[in-house]
């Protein structure tokens, strides 16, 4: 390792820690990164160039690097090498033109129409409850599970839902997103039947002590951790392998609607997206089955 490039993260090391104040884990996480770049160069602080900086990230790459350790090991070079040209003088930054790799955005899970089905067969079939209270807490079960993947809404909004904000007759609920945004979603027969047979039958059984349409045993509204137990316990009655949370019915309500040609645009004012780019992960889903939608629309798809 060069002398100076040593002396020059000993400074470093002191900068973050003293002036800086950070953590000894993020500090010892700099150092790591800055001393394993001195090690693969053996230059001088001042001699490195970009050039320098786009070779080493290439052998950390080759070297089976996820973007998350080069996106990282980026941001420490380029602290580094702005203390350094403070402290040496150093004319130009090698880091000014390098980019930091974008961590590669995850694919959401969703179902196959076939694996809702078994989940929805489940949940009419209903989890073994004990006592008085048992038919009701199926009832009230039937029809969270049922809006889930019929509206696409977030466990969230699901839980805050309040009884006066479902219109059984319009088959719609207003329900209250991210940034207190409020947006109509409408839901299919199935769940409106579900859900009427929840609020007049079975809701009032509960004992409700709560606006919230959704409660537990004791009347009160029910939190995300009940929900989500409740959708993990009919999923694995149904024998669904997949790993079922509250998310992957709603990314199975988009991946469908998209399956069954309906526009970007749209699925977008469903999900209460506030940007369209959020909503365009699901084209990359199941391209194949967009080819096919589009072959079908497009004017000069065959």
């Amino acid at each position: 390792m060069n002398h100076d490039f040593l002396r020059t993260i000993r400074g470093f090391v002191d900068y973050l820690r003293l002036d800086q104040g950070l953590s000894a884990r993020t500090v010892a996480e700099y150092r790591r990164d800055v001393e394993r770049l001195a090690g693969d160069l053996d230059l001088a602080p001042r001699a490195v160039t970009r050039e320098d900086l786009e070779r080493h990230l290439a052998n950390l790459a080759r070297g089976g690097a996820a973007a998350s350790s080069l996106a990282r090991s980026v941001s420490s070079y380029r602290r580094f090498f702005v203390y350094a040209r403070r402290e040496l003088g150093a004319s130009s930054d090698p880091t000014v033109d390098i980019e930091r790799p974008r961590k590669p955005r995850r694919l959401p899970g969703f179902l196959s129409e076939e694996e809702v089905a078994r989940l929805l067969e489940e949940a009419d079939r209903g989890l073994p409850y004990p006592g008085r209270l048992g038919e009701a807490l199926r009832g009230r079960d039937r029809a969270m599970v049922y809006l889930l993947y019929a509206s696409g809404i977030r466990v969230s909004e699901l839980v805050a839902l309040e009884t006066r904000a479902i219109d059984l007759g319009a088959g719609v609920a207003r329900v209250v997103g991210k940034r207190s945004k409020q947006r109509i979603v409408p839901f299919a027969d199935a769940a409106r039947e579900r859900i009427q047979t929840y609020v007049e039958s079975h809701r009032e059984a509960l004992g409700p002590r709560t606006a919230r349409a959704f409660v537990s045993r004791l009347g009160l509204g029910l939190s995300r951790q009940s929900a989500w137990k409740v959708l993990l316990a009919i999923a694995r009655a149904s024998g669904v392998e997949r790993r079922v949370y509250p998310h992957a019915l709603r990314h199975s309500f988009a991946t469908h609607l998209l399956q069954s040609g309906m526009n970007l645009r749209s699925v977008q004012l469903l999900l209460g997206h506030a940007d369209l780019a959020t909503t365009q992960i699901y084209t990359h889903v199941t391209p194949a089955g967009l080819r096919d939608v589009h072959r079908k629309f497009h004017p000069r798809g065959e």
